[in-house]
């Protein structure tokens, strides 16, 4: 359940890469400014344990290559498919009773941060 540290900079380097390519030396600002919006938003989520520090470099990633406009739709996308994957494994497994009982149900939020991406840069192009 551990993102590859590899896969992330491998990332890192094409957005940056991509930036500088596209917009010159005013995309190292926009990309680093991008990179650090999910660590400051979803600081707090990985404290209390609800996120992982390899789904927040995830939403770092997909900042290197998106608008601050589009990280902040896929961040709520992702959620949101989280949202809904989470209650069909509830409903599917049949532990909605196992909330009680201290038990968790757990699922992959990478896979969530990717449809989140794919809803937002195939689905509706927000600009």
């Amino acid at each position: 359940m551990k993102i590859s540290n590899r896969l992330i900079a491998s990332g890192l380097i094409l957005g940056l890469a991509l930036r500088i390519m596209g917009e010159g030396s005013a995309g190292i600002v926009h990309f680093l400014v991008n990179i650090s919006i999910p660590v400051i938003f979803l600081f707090l989520l990985f404290q209390m344990r609800a996120l992982g520090a390899g789904d927040i470099k995830l939403f770092s990633v997909a900042g290197g290559f998106l608008t601050i406009r589009q990280l902040l739709y896929v961040m709520l996308a992702a959620f949101f498919s989280a949202a809904f994957i989470g209650l069909g494994k509830l409903l599917y497994e049949k532990r909605a009773a196992g909330i009680f009982r201290h038990q968790r149900t757990l699922i992959h939020f990478s896979t969530s941060i990717l449809i989140g991406y794919f809803i937002v840069v195939w689905g509706c192009a927000i600009e």
